[in-house]
């Protein structure tokens, strides 16, 4: 062994060789090495150190005479890990975020441009059509109106280079007349021109409509002759809505002027006309022989009151029907005549034919009746058409009252009669005193029954009747419906006969 020179430290044993680093670990592998499986760890090196070799650890090693330096490993080192395929990992997770991300954004994005296009597209309809309103109303002369309208066009679009040109005119406009006298007093004379220029136009609609609308904005404004145009307007408006037909707008139209002048007298007179029309209207299909008895007054009245022509002649019909499902042909058949005389088809003269043979074959072979018999045995004694018509409407049961009232002196009026009559009177006491809410009965031998007149709280009652004459019977009726009174029977003459208006008083006797 060599000895070690004096004055040296004593070397440190050898360590294990340390495995190659970074740089040195890939100079030392070859890419064949990087397929193999790592080589398990080398044996410990426990070879002496060679004679004059150094003893120290950090000594560098001895390169051979005439050859290079050659670095030799101890073992192989494993293979390292597979960094592509980690990176290729990485990007398909960030890949896949902003993928995610994108399928979000996207429709979210293009949602918010549709939705400020299609924003734009009604912003700019709005405005134009603001515009257009205020162009209208400027050609009317409402150039209030217009400026309103051309501010709400500016509202929705405020760089809409005409509305703010044509706003600037108008105000200019308006600033000049409004010097001179004030916004309502402007807008009230708009209104009474153009109301005015409708009137001559007999634009009755139109003209309403302005002079209700003056009346809101300004009252005062020539109060009396606004109020008289209305009246006028209302009066011709309820005139063309009856050229219509249209009954019930004509009814409103006439209301509407008596409330703006109550003694109006051709007002009244169509409100009265219309009312009645709408009563025998209501009374048609439940009451036939009342319809009837309606549409006849009315259409005396006025032949030419929307359709009451047509309605009557349905009246008839109707209670002809009606008559000859009760087996009463000789009602039936006036009805079905009188519904010829107004027009009526083929139809109709067909049952007014057969109507008409059925009540000859009735009067010729009556069919007996018994004799009414009232309370307490006594026999009333019958009426003797009934003898000659089968179908005459029968005696009522007197009530158990007895005769409780008494019918005064017949008093024919002198009043004009145009087509219409009536039988009225009063029910009093024998000191003078009115009897309200008393039943007054009329009837007649063709099935005419009305419901009963009702006495007010004067003690008055009016029964109106039609234009054709007849015998009537009167009778004052208590609260069960039986006769509390003899009958009396009234000859009416007709609606168009002197002599139409009857009076009759009644008076209670015990």
């Amino acid at each position: 062994m060599s000895s070690i020179p004096p004055g040296l430290p004593e070397p440190l044993p050898s360590p294990k060789p340390l495995p190659p680093r970074g740089r040195d670990r890939a100079l030392s592998t070859s890419p064949a090495d990087l397929k193999k499986k790592p080589l398990p760890p080398a044996p410990e090196m426990s070879a002496p150190v060679a004679s004059g070799a150094s003893a120290y650890e950090f000594a560098p090693p001895e390169i051979p005479h005439g050859g290079a330096s050659v670095l030799h490993l101890p073992y192989a080192l494993p293979a390292p890990p597979p960094l592509i395929r980690n990176h290729m990992f990485t990007w398909l997770i960030v890949l896949t975020i902003v993928g995610i991300a994108l399928a979000f954004t996207i429709p979210f994005t293009l949602g918010v441009y549709f939705g400020n296009q299609d924003r734009a597209q009604f912003v700019e309809r709005q405005a134009q059509e603001h515009f257009q309103r205020a162009l209208a109303y400027e050609s009317e002369t409402y150039n209030q109106l217009a400026i309103a309208e051309l501010e709400l066009a500016l509202q929705y679009k405020p760089d809409y280079e005409p509305a703010r040109t044509k706003l600037q005119q108008l105000k200019s406009i308006h600033i000049a007349s409004t010097a001179q006298e004030p916004q309502d007093v402007a807008i009230a004379k708009q209104l009474y021109a153009s109301a005015e220029q409708a009137i001559q136009t007999e634009d009755w609609s139109n003209a309403i409509d302005l002079f209700e609308e003056l009346r809101r904005v300004k009252n005062d404004y020539r109060v009396s002759e606004v109020d008289a145009y209305l009246v006028k307007a209302y009066l011709a408006a309820g005139m063309q809505a009856l050229a219509t037909n249209d009954v019930d707008l004509a009814r409103r139209r006439f209301e509407a002027a008596l409330a703006l002048d109550p003694g109006n007298a051709e007002a009244r007179t169509q409100r009265e006309r219309a009312v009645l029309y709408f009563s025998g209207v209501t009374q048609m299909g439940t009451s036939w022989s009342s319809a009837v008895a309606t549409f006849q007054e009315l259409y005396g009245r006025d032949p030419n009151f929307g359709d009451v022509k047509i309605k009557l002649r349905e009246s008839h019909i109707g209670y002809g029907d009606f008559a000859s499902q009760q087996s009463a042909y000789c009602i039936a058949a006036r009805e079905y005549d009188a519904a010829l005389a107004l027009g009526a088809g083929a139809e109709t003269q067909t049952k007014a034919s057969s109507a008409n043979d059925a009540c000859k074959n009735a009067i010729l072979n009556p069919t007996a009746t018994a004799t009414p018999t009232f309370e307490g045995g006594i026999t009333a004694t019958p009426d003797p058409f009934a003898t000659r018509n089968p179908f005459a409407t029968p005696i009522p049961i007197p009530s158990q009252g007895g005769v409780l009232y008494a019918p005064g002196v017949r008093v024919r009026q002198n009043a004009q009669c145009n087509g219409t009559g009536d039988i009225k009177g009063s029910v009093q006491t024998q000191a003078g005193d009115p009897i309200p809410n008393v039943g007054v009965k009329i009837y007649n031998d063709f099935g005419y029954l009305p419901p009963y007149a009702r006495t007010d709280l004067a003690g008055e009652y009016q029964i109106a009747l039609g234009s054709d004459k007849g015998i009537f019977h009167l009778v004052i009726v208590d609260d069960f419906g039986s006769n509390a009174s003899a009958v009396l029977d009234v000859d009416y003459p007709g609606g168009n006969v002197q002599g139409c208006h009857i009076v009759v008083n009644w008076t209670r006797i015990k």
